[in-house]
C-alpha cells in the first residue's frame, strides 16, 4: 500500500474520532467574557489579522494573548508544509508531538466565529459552526453542524500555547477553499458508455504525485456518496509502482486484474485517461504487470490521448446542439422553428418537452382525456404515444439511458418510463418524507439527480444520486442544497457538477444561481441584467447559452456576466426551455 493509501485509511479510522473530540472539548460560554467575533456577521465584527496572509508570515510573536494564539492556529491550518508545523507553533511541546493531524479535516464557517478568553486566558471557548469536512477519500461532506471546543493554554517560556489540539486539523473555510484543489476521479455511469466524474480535494498537490494519487482513488472505488450510482472496470486494480510522468506522456504501472486479463475493458481506459487528462499530462501509456496494454478494439494502440475517448463525455451535447422551449402547445427549437412531425405542429398541445441527449427520442407532457395530462414518447419528428397519465406530471428529463424517461406523477410518484415496456416507479423513502416534489431533473450521465421539494412556497433543491441495482431503481443520499431564501421553482443541469437554480422570493422577484453538487461553495449569483422581467423558467447545458423565460419569450446569455439577448422576436407566450438531458 502507498504512503498516500495509508495516510487516507488512517484518516478513515480516526476521522469520526477527532469529530468526537471536538464534543468533548466543548463547555458552556461564560458569561463573565466578553467575546471577539470574526467574520461577516456584524458591523462590530473584527477582522482577521491578516486577511490573506501568506502562511510563513503566520508565525507566533511574542506576548501574544491567547485569543491571537487560537486565532492564527487556525488560519494557519491550511498549510501542509512539515506535517502541518505552521500549525504545531502554536501547541505546546508535547501537544505538537501528540498531535494527530491525520484524523480528518474540518472546515469552519468563516464567521460568525466567537473566541472567548476565560479564566484568566488559561481557557479559550471557541463557538462556531462546520461548513462541511474532508473525508477519508478526499470527498468532502457538507454539514452544517455545530463545533463548540475549550482550547486549554499554558505558557511556555512565558508564551501562550495550545495545550490540547482537537484531533485532525480544524481550518477557516475561507483558508480551506485556497489550500486544498478539487480534482475530479472518473468512474463510469450504469451503461458503462459515459464517464461520471466524482470530486476529490487534494492538499497542495505536488506535480510528480499527484498523478498517482488520483490513480490510486480510481482503484480505491468511488467516494460514499456516489457507491451504488456507478460502475468501474478498475475494481480491484492497484499501482504496481509509480505513475513515470515524462515531458510528452505519462507511463502507469497497474496490477490486480489476475493472470487471465490480457487488458482492460474498454471502460478502463476511459477512467484513466478522463481522470489524468486534467493534469495536461499529453499522451498516457498503460502497463499492466509491466506489460503495455492497448484497446482490443485498436491493439497497435498503446499511446492513449483524451481524443481517443472523447466519446464517454459525461454531458455528450455538441456546442450546435439546439434549445428547445413550448408555444401554443407546440414544440419548437431555439432556431425559432417548429420540430417536424406532430409535435411541431400541437398535435400535443404540449406544456414541456424532454429530449434524449442522442436527440433522437422526444418526450412532451400535454393534454389527455378528461381532466388530466399525458406524458408522449417516441422518436423525435415521428408520432408519439402515450405511455402515462395523471393529474400532473413534471418536465421529462433523460439521463445516459436514451430509452427512458424520467418524470413526477401527481407530485408524489417519481415514474421511469422506458421506450419500450412497462412504467415503473422509482423508490426514495427520504423524499417521501420531505413533501410534494415539484420539479426533478437526471444529470446527463444519469448518476445525479436534482429535485425541486416542499410544500407549496416552500420548495428546497435537493440534490440525490441514482442506484440500479436487482432490476430496480431508487434514489439515495438525498441532501439539501444551499442556495440562500426563497422557494425553488426550477432546476437545469449545468454540467455533470453543477446545476443552475431559479429561486422566486416572490412574484416580482426572482434570482438564478448555479451550485456545485459536492456542497463545497454556496449558490453563486447569475447576472439576470438584460431581462425585461424576473425570469420565470430555465435551461442550463455545457458550453451552450443559459436560456430562460421572460415577459413571454425565450432569451439566452453566454454566461459569465454577458448581456441576455431575445431568441424569439415576435410576441408569444413561450415556455418551458430545455436542452436534450
Amino acid at each position: 500500500m502507498s504512503r498516500g493509501s495509508r495516510r487516507r485509511l488512517a484518516r478513515a479510522l480516526v476521522a469520526l474520532a477527532g469529530v468526537a473530540a471536538l464534543g468533548t472539548g466543548c463547555a458552556s460560554i461564560p458569561a463573565s467574557s466578553s467575546p471577539q467575533v470574526f467574520g461577516p456577521s456584524t458591523d462590530e465584527t473584527v477582522p482577521p489579522r491578516n486577511p490573506d496572509p501568506r502562511y510563513d508570515a503566520i508565525q507566533p510573536q511574542p506576548g501574544e494573548a491567547p485569543i491571537d494564539i487560537v486565532r492564527d492556529y487556525l488560519a494557519v491550518g491550511g498549510s501542509h508544509d512539515q506535517q502541518h508545523a505552521g500549525a504545531r507553533a502554536y501547541l505546546t511541546p508535547k501537544a505538537a508531538k501528540s498531535w494527530n493531524d491525520a484524523a480528518g479535516v474540518v472546515a469552519l464557517e468563516d464567521g460568525p466565529l466567537y473566541l472567548f478568553p476565560d479564566k484568566g486566558g488559561a481557557e479559550v471557548v471557541m463557538s462556531a459552526r462546520q461548513h462541511g469536512r474532508v473525508d477519508s477519500d478526499g470527498s468532502y461532506i457538507p454539514s452544517t453542524a455545530p463545533v463548540p471546543y475549550r482550547f486549554h493554554m499554558e505558557k511556555i517560556d512565558g508564551e501562550w500555547r495550545i495545550d490540547n489540539p482537537p484531533g485532525g486539523v480544524l481550518v477557516l473555510v475561507s483558508t480551506f477553499e485556497r489550500a486544498w484543489r478539487p480534482y475530479n476521479v472518473y468512474f463510469l455511469d450504469s451503461t458503462k458508455s459515459r464517464v461520471v466524474p466524482d470530486v476529490r480535494l487534494v492538499p497542495f498537490p505536488q506535480d510528480n504525485v499527484l498523478p498517482g494519487v488520483l490513480v490510486s482513488d480510481l482503484g480505491n472505488g468511488p467516494s460514499a456518496a456516489l457507491a451504488g450510482a456507478v460502475r468501474s472496470d478498475l475494481e480491484g486494480v492497484r499501482l504496481q509502482s509509480n505513475v513515470v510522468r515524462e515531458s510528452d506522456r505519462v507511463r502507469v504501472y497497474l496490477t490486480g486484474l489476475g493472470d487471465s486479463a490480457d487488458t482492460l475493458e474498454a471502460g478502463g481506459f476511459a477512467q484513466i485517461v478522463w481522470t489524468l487528462n486534467q493534469l495536461g499530462v499529453g499522451g498516457i501509456e498503460i502497463y499492466l504487470d509491466g506489460q503495455p496494454v492497448s484497446p482490443r478494439n485498436a491493439p497497435s494502440r498503446t499511446l492513449q490521448r483524451f481524443g481517443d475517448w472523447r466519446g464517454y463525455d459525461p454531458d455528450g451535447l455538441a456546442v450546435s446542439t439546439p434549445g428547445y422551449f413550448i408555444r401554443d402547445g407546440a414544440v419548437l427549437t431555439t432556431a425559432n422553428t417548429p420540430v417536424t412531425g406532430p409535435a411541431g405542429s400541437a398535435a400535443y398541445e404540449a406544456t414541456s418537452v424532454g429530449v434524449s441527449t442522442d436527440q433522437r427520442s422526444m418526450a412532451v407532457v400535454g393534454s389527455a382525456p378528461g381532466n388530466s395530462v399525458g406524458l408522449y414518447l417516441g422518436r423525435t419528428g415521428g408520432s408519439l404515444r402515450r405511455v402515462l397519465t395523471g393529474t400532473s406530471l413534471s418536465p421529462p428529463t433523460w439521463g445516459a439511458a436514451v430509452d427512458e424517461v424520467w418524470t413526477v406523477k401527481d407530485g408524489r410518484e417519481i415514474i421511469l418510463v422506458p421506450a419500450s415496456g412497462e412504467a415503473s416507479r422509482v423508490t426514495s423513502p427520504m423524499l417521501d418524507r420531505l413533501g410534494p416534489v415539484w420539479g426533478l431533473r437526471l444529470s446527463r450521465d444519469g448518476a445525479r439527480v436534482a429535485l425541486v421539494v416542499g410544500p407549496p412556497k416552500g420548495q428546497h433543491l435537493y440534490l440525490g444520486v441514482v442506484v440500479r441495482e436487482y432490476g430496480a431503481v431508487r434514489i439515495d443520499g438525498v441532501r439539501p442544497a444551499d442556495v440562500g431564501a426563497g422557494p425553488v421553482s426550477d432546476v437545469s443541469w449545468s454540467d455533470a457538477l453543477t446545476v443552475t437554480v431559479l429561486v422566486r422570493a416572490q412574484k416580482e422577484d426572482a434570482s438564478l444561481y448555479t451550485v456545485d453538487v459536492d456542497g463545497r461553495t454556496s449558490g453563486r449569483v447569475v447576472s439576470t441584467s438584460g431581462l425585461p422581467a424576473p425570469p420565470f423558467a430555465v435551461a442550463a447545458a455545457p458550453n451552450l447559452p443559459l436560456l430562460a423565460v421572460a415577459a413571454g419569450a425565450v432569451w439566452s446569455s453566454p454566461g459569465s456576466g454577458e448581456p441576455w439577448t431575445r431568441v424569439t422576436r415576435e410576441p408569444a407566450d413561450d415556455s418551458a426551455p430545455a436542452y436534450p438531458g
